[in-house]
């Protein structure tokens, strides 16, 4: 018997384990393939203010952002999550509509207390020397930070264990024990049976599906994001950046005209690993769960990098990969208990903002459980918002 079974193993799932294993929670996390073989190891490490949707999604960000921090020293030195603080968020702009665009968003995010502003062409290459001259300005935030998500889903891990949470690897959950009408535990395809007061489905993309064996419709869906890497270079760029159409796509998608862009969901995501590859990124679309890498969207990519880092056309990519982001209609995840199942409890659903905010959501998720309450507001992210 279990305090607390954690039904995905991932990021999320892992800073749950360790947060709850610190309050002498006995945990026990299923994976049913390995920590960060989900959206965690296909996914760049952008820890920022400035790519999070204005309101109550940014402001839950500032504070999980302050607690990256701290994390290396609490997590223990053992692994490196090779935390990068205040390297910067630029995203280029190209032309007018762009600009006004990205005010607008700016304006709404400086909201929450965060230092977001647009800055000259100038000011932007002064900063990034390597970037294309001709662009017209930039969305800057000196005050965000990067990490390696895959180091950091297994410092959490680590941590956890190190607490006493137990993990088992290949360990698909096939359906969820149901008795007088609460959640009491699970059963894997293996038949396993395994109970507790307390299950969280933190299943990230595959979250609504695994929901739907408790009966539970929940609206969280795969979006595919396909990324490349180059070979190692000499030091390149400083900033993690994202063209404009990042943000717009994200948050104004009605104003994409260029309809293989909107397809695609197509925009630039870069930055340089700490081993001198370039990541190059980034697409976000709706095709299941169909995995392959395509002609089309690693032509488009691979052309918006040369575009703003002109240099790098001439650099060789030695491999790419895609992975999956949990979408949800309103762009917000579902943090809580579910009010039909007593004991069942989602923690998925942030899309491409899984890492930045998986401090806080393991910190208020175990808070959730042990407390009875969280220590900050969350009822914007309850999943019962979406209950029919």
């Amino acid at each position: 018997m279990y305090d607390v079974i954690i039904v995905g193993g991932g990021i999320i799932g892992s800073s749950i384990a360790w947060q709850l294993s610190k309050k002498n929670q006995k945990v026990l996390v299923l994976e049913r393939n390995d920590s960060a073989s989900g959206s965690a190891g296909a996914t760049d490490g952008v820890v920022g203010y400035h790519t999070k949707k204005p309101g109550v999604q940014l402001d839950l960000a500032v504070q999980s952002i302050e607690m990256f921090r701290h994390l290396q020293e609490e997590l223990g030195p053992e692994i490196d999550i090779e935390f990068e603080e205040d390297c910067g968020g630029m995203q280029p702009v190209e032309n007018q509509e762009q600009w006004d665009l990205l005010a607008g968003i700016v304006e709404e995010q400086r909201k929450s207390g965060v230092d977001i502003h647009m800055i000259s062409a100038e000011e932007a290459c002064k900063l990034e020397p390597n970037l294309a001259k001709d662009i017209m300005g930039a969305l800057y935030c000196a005050k965000s930070c990067g990490v390696n998500p895959i180091n950091l889903t297994f410092a959490y891990r680590k941590a956890a264990e190190k607490l006493g949470a137990e993990y088992k690897n290949s360990a698909a959950v096939a359906e969820f024990l149901i008795e007088g009408g609460r959640c009491v535990g699970v059963k894997t395809a293996a038949g396993e049976e395994f109970r507790a007061p307390v299950v969280v489905n933190s299943c990230g993309s595959w979250a609504g599906k695994v929901a739907a064996l408790a009966g539970l419709d929940m609206p969280i869906k795969p979006r595919k994001g396909q990324l490349a890497i180059t070979e190692p270079i000499g030091k390149y760029m400083t900033a993690m950046l994202q063209c404009a159409n990042y943000n717009v796509i994200k948050f104004r998608p009605e104003s994409i005209k260029d309809q293989t862009i909107l397809k695609l969901g197509a925009s630039l995501s870069i930055a340089q690993t700490k081993d001198g590859g370039v990541e190059i990124g980034a697409t976000r679309e709706f095709v299941g769960y169909e995995e392959e890498n395509t002609f089309e969207a690693i032509d488009t990519m691979m052309k918006r990098a040369a575009r703003f880092f002109p240099a790098l056309k001439d650099v060789s990519v030695i491999r790419f990969f895609s992975g999956f982001r949990p979408y949800t209609p309103d762009g917000l995840p579902l943090l809580g208990e579910v009010k039909t199942l007593p004991g069942f409890y989602m923690a998925a659903g942030h899309e491409g903002d899984g890492i930045a905010m998986s401090p806080i959501t393991g910190k208020l998720i175990a808070e959730m459980i042990v407390d009875g309450k969280p220590s900050y507001n969350i009822d914007a992210f309850s999943p019962n918002r979406f209950l029919k």
